[in-house]
């Protein structure tokens, strides 16, 4: 009965593949659980399945025996497994007031393998993942031979962007696992991220000899083809880095390039961190692309692109003007922090709506200055016929075939973003990107963000529209 309550399966989005081709990874969340020591209470213990009035009694009992000058430290166990359980039962509850339950637990027994992992599995459900990962290497301090806790943390560090410390912990699994899926797929991804292609090639064969997905199989086949592309197109290139950025050159780019590239990502990380209030403990790769080989890969209307923590450009458009490589390297090193600060689940509009912000600040000199060939359908369709895009509705302007649908989406968002840093200052972006890093969804964020529910957001973005 135990397992049946307490064995929950946690199932993630891989957002950093191909959305065509998101795959879902489980992972068992539960199963290390808190038993009682005492005897006849873990039987009972084993038929509690909702968290109603008889246990409130049962663990106020307990508290009063706790808190007696007997108390022993099997009460305390007794006590905290009960908080522990309640907690897992109102799962659904905001995090707040699981929270107090959790933190009860800890104080009763300190250090405790089951309660820091418990509560790393708590914060994983709710995806607060910077928290799941402080009690997963806590419970991994008490017990490092938790083969599975070394799986949630390479999990919970994929997820959050930071490649290496997702390695180092999925190479340790499979040490003792080595056919494992999940790892084996998670690791093929991370190592593209840190541009280690043979090792993307290594790990992607190997996951497709248990794969049984066929989006799976699809994915890995195609990351394995862009592995075999990317070392092609980047060999005789030259790598260079510092403290926050490593920059390969293709082609003869490093003598036209190098010395600004730097210069100005060091200009734009400061401003956009500072924007955004995230200071990440990473290095982004920036890749100066050939243009065919760019364009094998992306849209043809693309001036760049992030994907993880890669910014890629093609080199065609980069040499038009200085103003314009620094504008294109301010948006999609936005897209990067945001993913990083959201966990790869900002709604396109955050995303687009902030790039731009920041793009248009670099390049133009302000916000406000909307790029040239956009002011024309800002001018006749949002100003002059009162045309709006429900937030909601810009994913599918944006997947149009229409190149005017797609700077009518881009606009809408640029306009959002403006409209919320005007009427509820730049702070309010902090406040936006946390929430959805910790888990909640975009309505929820923006009423955080602005005091207004969704609805009501978007009728004052009509009416602020109207008023410029």
């Amino acid at each position: 009965m135990i397992k049946k309550i307490l064995l929950f399966s946690f199932i993630m989005l891989l957002f950093a593949i191909p959305s065509a081709y998101a795959i879902q990874l489980e992972l068992k969340l539960f199963n290390d659980y808190l038993e009682p020591a005492n005897a006849v209470l873990k039987q009972k213990y084993e038929k509690i399945n909702i968290a109603d009035d008889r246990l409130e009694m049962v663990i106020n009992k307990l508290k009063i025996v706790v808190q007696s000058p007997n108390a022993t430290q099997d009460h305390k166990i007794d006590l905290a497994s009960l908080l522990l359980r309640k907690a897992l039962l109102e799962i659904e509850s905001p995090y707040d007031q699981i929270d107090n339950l959790l933190i009860e637990a800890s104080e009763l027994v300190p250090n405790n393998f089951y309660v820091e992992c418990f509560w790393g599995d708590i914060l994983l459900y709710k995806k607060d993942y910077e928290n799941s990962i402080l009690h997963y290497e806590a419970a991994l301090n008490t017990k490092n031979n938790n083969i599975e806790i070394y799986k949630k943390c390479g999990f919970v560090y994929y997820s959050s962007l930071r490649y290496e410390k997702a390695i180092e912990y999925l190479e340790a699994y499979l040490e003792k696992k080595p056919k494992d899926f999940s790892c084996l797929y998670l690791a093929a991804f991370a190592k593209f991220e840190l541009h280690e292609y043979d090792a993307v090639i290594e790990y992607a064969e190997s996951a497709l000899e248990n794969c049984k997905d066929s989006q799976a199989k699809k994915a890995l086949e195609d990351l394995i083809r862009k592995a075999k592309e990317a070392a092609a197109s980047t060999s005789g290139s030259v790598s260079e880095e510092n403290q926050k950025f490593v920059i390969t050159f293709a082609g003869n780019s490093r003598e036209d390039l190098g010395d600004f590239a730097f210069d100005s990502l060091d200009d734009i990380y400061y401003d956009v961190t500072s924007l955004l209030n995230c200071d990440p403990d990473v290095k982004v790769n920036v890749v100066f692309f050939l243009t065919e080989d760019y364009y094998n890969e992306n849209k043809d209307w693309s001036a760049a692109s992030a994907l993880g923590l890669q910014v890629r450009v093609p080199l065609v458009t980069g040499y038009k003007s200085e103003e314009y490589v620094k504008g294109v390297l301010a948006h999609e090193f936005t897209h990067t922090i945001i993913n990083i600060k959201t966990h790869n689940r900002a709604p396109l509009w955050v995303h687009e709506g902030l790039a731009q912000y920041q793009q248009f600040r670099t390049e133009f000199g302000g916000e406000e200055n909307l790029r040239p060939d956009y002011v024309s359908i800002y001018e006749n369709d949002f100003k002059g016929n009162d045309f709006f895009i429900p937030l909601d509705k810009i994913p599918a302007y944006m997947g149009s075939n229409d190149r005017k649908d797609i700077a009518r989406a881009y606009i809408a968002s640029w306009l959002a973003i403006r409209c919320m840093g005007d009427l509820y200052s730049e702070s309010s972006f902090d406040t936006l990107l946390t929430s959805i890093g910790k888990g909640n969804d975009i309505r929820q964020a923006v009423e955080e963000a602005t005091g207004q529910d969704y609805d009501g957001f978007q009728d004052e973005l009509k009416q602020w529209i109207k008023n410029q």
